[in-house]
């Protein structure tokens, strides 16, 4: 259950979100087609989000009784496919540092909903996990960054891309994360997910170390469902809410086709399970309605699942028996689909942040300002922050 002290925080966040965007000169749009002195392209921002396996519990370093690693964790798969992961080992030995990707990581603990990122860098493996599990677990981020990257690499000689990755554990999409159109009490995690991107792309020169002013919101990538399976009045309402969840998320973002990869659900293989099945029906239907057509897709993740310990460095079969490999195969899939989806040429606008970036300014445009301070300041009423805490309370 979440403190005073927590619930006070989110109020504050928001309403610092709501001061500072108050307080900002709005942000300009620009054609990228305009003459420039920058050589690099705008960066290109993902946003990851989900619960436990958007995190990320891939075991990359544990050892059997004799000292060998396990199979299925990242050091077993460079050393036994090199030809597919040894690229993720540089020449010394050490994991790969790609200097043209970076990550921003809430890395949070159930009940922490601090509009905070606490792991950021460039893209390596062991942005995965709860907190203290640093460099030791990953998840879809780096298959999904890696995918997109090199994708990405091979239409235009320089690129720059920021994965902002929020999830936490044990989340369900029908009342933590619920968006605004599906009624009732909007989700804290939901609000705080929207309140954390603000607040990311108000501060993206603490995050990518070559940040000139310009980015462009490229997509959202969502990996999430195992708490809703779990319930059948929350799978029988999943596909409602997703859809839900798409259209909030491109309304409050202001991005209304923004291009939306989902991971479907598949951690218990092809095994039938009428929830676990529901789940995944939903979410493959979403992809298909008419109004999503050519910025949504979902990927099939079943034949992905490998088997537990000792085939795989765990046994939690909600976390895809902690298989590495899995988690890589789960985020390139979900790249792959994102790469799909993106405008082969470039977009002609692009957000660029106020000149005085110490002022905390949100990229916005001028014309979407008075809407999104009114969303921030609806997340931060007194009334939405009880009912929230009243709905989690109830499911202690």
């Amino acid at each position: 259950m979440l403190s005073a002290r927590a619930w006070a925080l989110v109020v504050a966040a928001f309403s610092m979100l709501a001061t500072a965007s108050s307080a900002s000169s709005a942000a300009s749009i620009t054609n990228e087609n305009t003459p420039t002195t920058n050589k690099k392209p705008p960066v290109k921002v993902f946003l990851l989000a989900g619960q436990s396996n958007m995190q990320g519990h891939g075991y990359m370093l544990v050892q059997d009784d004799k000292g060998s690693y396990r199979n299925g964790t990242l050091e077993w798969m460079v050393a036994t496919d090199p030809t597919k992961y040894g690229k993720l080992k540089d020449s010394n030995g050490n994991w790969t540092v790609r200097d043209d990707v970076w990550i921003a990581y809430n890395r949070q603990n159930i009940g922490n909903v601090r509009v905070e990122m606490n792991q950021f860098g460039p893209l390596t493996p062991g942005y995965g996990g709860d907190p203290g599990q640093q460099g030791q677990q990953m998840g879809p981020e780096l298959g999904f960054g890696w995918t997109v990257a090199d994708g990405l690499v091979e239409q235009q000689e320089q690129q720059q891309i920021l994965l902002v990755k929020i999830a936490w554990g044990g989340r369900s999409l029908a009342g933590d994360y619920r968006p605004p159109s599906s009624g009732g009490d909007t989700g804290i995690y939901y609000q705080t997910m929207i309140a954390n991107t603000y607040k990311t792309l108000a501060h993206l020169d603490q995050y990518f170390p070559d940040y000139d002013g310009r980015y462009e919101l490229a997509g959202f990538a969502w990996h999430q469902g195992w708490n809703d399976g779990c319930d059948v009045n929350m799978t029988a309402e999943y596909e409602f809410n997703l859809a839900n969840l798409i259209r909030d998320v491109r309304k409050d973002l202001d991005a209304p086709n923004l291009p939306v990869s989902i991971g479907v659900s598949g951690m218990d293989g092809w095994r039938h399970n009428p929830r676990r099945d529901g789940i995944i029906h939903a979410q493959f239907a979403v992809a298909k309605y008419p109004e999503f057509k050519g910025t949504v897709e979902s990927v099939e993740t079943r034949d992905f699942l490998r088997p537990p310990l000792p085939e795989s460095p765990g046994k939690q079969s909600y976390h895809w028996n902690n298989n590495c490999e899995t988690y890589w195969l789960i985020g390139k899939a979900m790249g792959e689909a994102m790469l799909g989806l993106l405008p082969k040429k470039k977009k002609s606008t692009v957000a660029t942040s106020s000149s005085d970036k110490d002022n905390g300014a949100l990229a916005l445009k001028e014309e979407k300002d008075a809407s999104r301070q009114n969303y921030i300041r609806k997340g931060a009423s007194k009334q939405n922050i009880q009912s929230s805490m009243d709905r989690a309370k109830a499911t202690q």
